[in-house]
């Protein structure tokens, strides 16, 4: 069943366009998505955000004007995504996101054991989703990792490592299982 986008809509977007680093047209960003600072993002046109996804963005610098998350044209974030970013996190043009998904560019560092593991420093990286990828339910991509062009990472994988454009990986760690072949023009298991 498609639903119809509330009367609202438009009116919604022309907030957004005060809030975030910028805005592209026909964007959709369905009730309980939770963003906070929203003027770390670039949105652009015809993307969808999905119901209950929470999009945490932590800068080093809280007054530094500088993109912190990207996300490209025409990309579909499905509902109860979890998306952190505290440096570079871009998901390029065309890219679908499954329900439940997990993307964060940074992770604790290990550290001293007199404090707290939540006050222990962080390791900063970067993530990169490149274009027309397909990302399955529940899967978990880690920091300093980068899932090349047109290439699908299987339902409840962990991407730890980058993944070569045209590939499929499953697994975790996710391990490339099959990968696109031009000259036969179709996909081929990897021994």
């Amino acid at each position: 069943m498609i639903r119809k986008k509330p009367f609202w809509y438009p009116l919604s977007n022309l907030k957004n366009r005060l809030f975030f680093g910028s805005y592209g047209k026909d964007v959709y960003i369905e009730s309980g998505v939770l963003i906070n600072r929203p003027r770390f993002v670039h949105v652009g046109d015809h993307v969808r955000i999905k119901r209950n996804t929470s999009i945490n963005l932590h800068p080093k610098d809280k007054k530094s004007k500088e993109i912190l998350l990207f996300i490209g044209d025409n990309t579909i974030i499905s509902q109860g995504c979890f998306i952190s970013a505290c440096n570079r996190l871009i998901i390029e043009e065309n890219v679908g996101i499954s329900p439940n998904v997990m993307i964060m560019d940074s992770s604790r560092k290990l550290g001293d054991l007199s404090r707290p593991s939540k006050e222990q420093d962080l390791k900063i990286g970067y993530v990169h989703i490149e274009a027309d990828s397909f990302i399955s339910y529940g899967a978990c991509v880690l920091p300093n990792v980068t899932i090349g062009k047109h290439s699908i990472i299987g339902a409840l994988s962990v991407v730890t490592k980058d993944i070569p454009p045209y590939s499929v990986a499953v697994g975790s760690p996710a391990e490339v299982v099959k990968r696109y072949d031009f000259d036969r023009k179709e996909w081929v298991k990897i021994k």
